[in-house]
C-alpha cells in the first residue's frame, strides 16, 4: 500500500465556515479515506480544534479582523510542524501570508508545495481600489505561485487570473456538492411562513459580496428576501433592508433546509473564483441568478440551470423582464438545477485532487519520498 503524508496548511479553517474551509475539511476527508496521514496548520480562532477526525491541528496565533476573518502570520510553528511531521507534499490553501513562509521552507526542504487559488486577491484588490497596494497584491501572488511546483485553480476565471499574471503551472481542481445534505427532498411547504417567492442568498456579508444589490427586490411586494451568513455589512445591510430576513450564519442540516426552501438563489458578487453555496443551491433543485462576471457563470447556464445577469447597477436585479423571472421559478429549471450537478459529488473531485498530488510526486524537481 502506498502511504503519503500531507501538510496542509490554510488561511482559514474551523471555527471559521467559508469555501477556503469547506475544502480543507473535503479535501482532509479524501486524504483520510485513502490512508494518508495528515496534518493541519491553521489559524486559531475561538475554539479551533486541536484535533479533527483523526489529524492534529497545529493552531497558529492570529488576528481576528471585522470579526469575521482571522489572520495568522508567520510563526516558528511552522517550520516546527514540517520539520517534525517531514510531510511528502504540502498542500497551500488560499496562500497568503502563513502560505508564503510554508512555501520557502518546503522549497528549502525540496518538498513539493500544491498552491490552490481560491480566494480572489488580484480581484479584490481591483474591488476596493487598492491602487499602488494592488501592485504589491499582484507581485504576492506572483512570487506565491510561480514558486509553487503546481497551481490548482477551481475554475477557468481562477485559471486565467493566475496565467495573465504568467503563471504557467496551472491545473484545474473543481469543487464538489454534498448531494445527500443538499437535496430537494429538504424542502417542505411554508417554511419561511410567506406566500411570496424567497430569493436567498447564503455567504459572507462584505462590500465586494455585492449583496446591497437585493435592497430594490427587497421592497417589491412579490419577493421575500432571505440572507444567510455574517460579516462587516450586516448593520448596514439589515438597515437597508428592513424587510428581509437575516438569519446569521447556518451550517450542516440547518442550512440545507434553509437553500432548499428558497425558490431561487442569487449571488451578486463579480469576484468569485468559484462560489460553492450557488452549486449546493442547485444540488437542492435550486435555481441560481448568477453575475455575468467571475466564474458563477460558468455551472450556471442561462435559461437552463438559473439565469445570468450583468449586475453592474443596482437596478439590474428589479429591471429583470416578468418572462425572465417566470422562467427562473418555472418547474422545468428547477428540476434541471440538480441534473446539472449530478456528478459533482465530493468523492470524484477529489479523486482529481489526489491525482494532481501523485502527478506533482511523480515529476517535480525534487527527490520523490514517498514509500510503499
Amino acid at each position: 500500500m502506498i502511504t503519503m503524508r500531507v501538510a496542509i496548511v490554510t488561511e482559514s479553517f474551523l471555527p471559521s465556515v467559508n469555501g477556503v474551509t469547506n475544502s480543507v475539511i473535503q479535501a482532509h476527508k479524501s486524504l483520510v479515506a485513502a490512508g494518508y496521514e495528515v496534518v493541519i496548520i491553521a489559524p486559531t480562532v475561538g475554539d479551533t480544534p486541536s484535533f479533527y477526525d483523526g489529524s492534529t491541528v497545529v493552531g497558529l496565533p492570529s488576528i481576528n479582523l471585522n470579526n469575521s476573518l482571522a489572520v495568522a502570520f508567520p510563526h516558528r510553528l511552522i517550520q516546527q510542524t514540517l520539520d517534525e511531521f517531514a510531510p511528502d507534499i504540502v498542500h497551500l490553501a488560499s496562500p497568503a501570508m502563513m502560505g508564503a513562509y510554508a512555501q520557502s521552507i518546503s522549497n528549502r526542504r525540496r518538498i513539493p508545495t500544491i498552491a490552490v487559488y481560491q480566494t480572489d486577491y488580484v480581484g479584490f484588490s481591483q474591488h476596493y481600489r487598492l491602487g499602488f497596494a494592488a501592485h504589491g497584491i499582484n507581485a504576492a501572488v506572483r512570487k506565491i505561485h510561480g514558486n509553487s511546483t503546481l497551481n490548482l485553480a477551481p475554475s477557468t476565471y481562477a485559471m486565467d487570473i493566475l496565467t495573465n499574471l504568467g503563471i504557467r503551472n496551472v491545473a484545474r481542481w473543481g469543487r464538489g456538492v454534498d448531494l445527500e445534505l443538499f437535496n430537494p427532498e429538504r424542502r417542505v411547504d411554508n417554511f419561511f411562513s410567506t406566500s411570496k417567492k424567497v430569493i436567498g442568498y447564503v455567504g459572507r456579508l462584505a462590500p465586494e459580496k455585492g449583496v446591497d444589490k437585493l435592497v430594490p427586490l427587497s421592497f417589491n411586494s412579490d419577493f421575500q428576501i432571505v440572507i444567510v451568513g455574517d460579516g462587516p455589512e450586516r448593520s448596514r445591510l439589515q438597515e437597508l433592508m428592513p424587510n428581509a430576513i437575516f438569519t446569521g450564519k447556518l451550517s450542516g442540516t440547518e442550512l440545507a433546509q434553509h437553500i432548499a426552501n428558497f425558490d431561487c438563489f442569487v449571488h451578486p458578487g463579480e469576484h468569485e473564483t468559484f462560489c460553492q453555496s450557488a452549486q449546493e443551491a442547485l444540488a437542492s433543485g435550486v435555481p441560481v441568478i448568477a453575475p455575468d462576471r467571475g466564474a458563477v457563470k460558468e455551472f450556471v447556464i442561462d435559461g437552463e440551470n438559473g439565469i445570468v445577469v450583468n449586475m453592474t447597477t443596482s437596478d439590474s436585479l428589479i429591471n429583470m423582464s416578468e418572462a425572465r423571472w417566470n422562467l427562473l421559478f418555472s418547474s422545468q429549471i428547477k428540476s434541471r438545477a440538480r441534473n446539472s450537478v449530478i456528478d459533482r459529488g465530493w468523492d470524484n473531485i477529489n479523486q482529481e485532487l489526489i491525482g494532481h498530488y501523485f502527478d506533482v510526486l511523480a515529476n517535480n524537481r525534487y527527490s520523490i519520498r514517498i514509500g510503499a
